[in-house]
């Protein structure tokens, strides 16, 4: 879970999990789509293809293949192959630039139309790569352009084939190229500020986390593709007295440390985010009622363990559900805050699990270790003593010699 929405940055994490989730859906098109197309150039000009192109397009074609293919099973990541088929394809019109100068320039006296594709490089450089790296690429490729041109130009020259028509044909192809790096290096300008404005619409200031408008999108989206997930909802137990005792900054400063200290359960593609007030949610696909169980107990222990700054321990009450066909946003929202609050009135500090039906599951009985930390009796409002005793004596314990 830090490795997505850590605290701190979590602005960035989150405006590049929604950019890789375009950049998924347009690669798996555009892949398939790519590679026709080489294959379809091959067979109508094979007799009247330039040599080169005879030997790049099927290793282009065949790169295509390959990462798309490995994007489709999840073995390689969006970025790595948007990326990989980027410098490939950017290497071929780069090589493919300098190569017609020895048989299309002389014999034309013009660039070829290949050169057209430049512009569609300088485009989907923001899409291979993002805000200041995008610019330096593009700028990389303007200027292995004017070097290829302008060696090219004064080989021409030495052999005395220059003429005017090719100088001009050049220029031409490099002002439009510098007009591009420039208008995508404003482009690319502004679409940062938007990317910011629209990661502040769906982050949490405080914790850094999601907030309630991107994890309903989420869950919205697996109910949709019928995935099937987990949802835990924590509240923080005795919240209120946090604030009343020790002030507003301290009950920030217990949420911003649950957010991190539950989070680093989470793995992949699960989740944390702020519902509201003390109250969050773990979004797990993939992961039945059992599993989401095992997560929210190790999280509960892990929050119980911790020592808040100025407010000493805290415990934290969890409720799961899981999806089930038929299943709408609502029903699985409304299974879990009744498992939490469940939780809530059995003593707090505590993880239930609701069935289907609404009702709490057999998976709900409390381990030895479980009831000791929920024992009848045990105080779990904030900074007692009688808590950090308990903690004490367990740390103690695994002092030990012997252990």
């Amino acid at each position: 879970m830090r490795g997505l929405w850590g605290l701190g940055g979590g602005q960035d994490r989150l405006t590049t999990q929604t950019w890789n989730n375009v950049q998924r859906t347009v690669y798996l098109w555009f892949g398939p789509v790519g590679v026709l197309a080489c294959a379809a150039a091959l067979a109508t000009q094979w007799h009247s293809m330039d040599p080169f192109d005879r030997v790049a397009l099927p290793l282009l074609a065949l790169e295509l293949l390959l990462t798309t293919t490995a994007l489709a099973v999840r073995v390689m990541s969006v970025a790595a192959a948007t990326r990989i088929t980027f410098l490939c394809t950017t290497a071929y019109f780069l090589v493919g630039l300098n190569h017609q100068f020895w048989w299309f320039v002389p014999h034309y006296q013009m660039l070829s139309e290949s050169t057209f594709w430049f512009a569609v490089l300088y485009a989907t450089a923001f899409i291979a790569f993002r805000g200041e790296r995008a610019i330096q690429v593009c700028a990389g490729i303007f200027a292995a352009s004017l070097v290829i041109c302008g060696v090219q130009l004064g080989l021409l020259g030495g052999r005395g084939q220059l003429t005017f028509r090719m100088v001009a044909s050049c220029v031409q192809f490099l002002i439009s190229s510098g007009v591009l790096v420039v208008a995508q290096y404003a482009v690319g300008k502004l679409r940062q500020q938007l990317d910011q404005v629209r990661a502040a619409a769906y982050l949490d200031a405080l914790t850094g986390l999601p907030n309630r408008r991107y994890a309903q999108g989420q869950l919205e989206d697996l109910l949709a593709a019928g995935r099937s997930f987990s949802l835990v909802m924590l509240d923080i137990d005795h919240f209120k007295q946090v604030n009343d005792t020790y002030g507003h900054q301290a009950g920030d400063m217990v949420l911003r440390e649950t957010a991190r200290v539950v989070g680093r359960h989470l793995h992949g593609t699960q989740f944390m985010a702020r519902w509201g007030g003390e109250e969050f949610v773990l979004v797990l696909p993939g992961l039945h009622k059992r599993e989401g169980k095992q997560l929210a107990e190790a999280a509960r222990r892990d929050l119980y363990e911790h020592v808040f700054d100025q407010v000493g321990g805290l415990t934290a009450s969890f409720g799961v559900s899981e999806f089930a066909v038929g299943d709408d946003l609502e029903k699985v929202m409304r299974r879990a805050d009744a498992a939490l609050y469940a939780a809530k009135r059995q003593g707090r500090n505590g993880v239930r699990v609701a069935m289907e039906d609404g009702r709490l599951t057999r998976l709900d009985l409390p381990d030895a270790d479980t009831a000791l930390d929920t024992a009848p009796g045990a105080d779990t409002a904030p900074g007692t003593a009688a808590r950090q005793d308990r903690r004490e004596a367990r740390q103690a314990a695994r002092r030990m010699p012997g252990d």
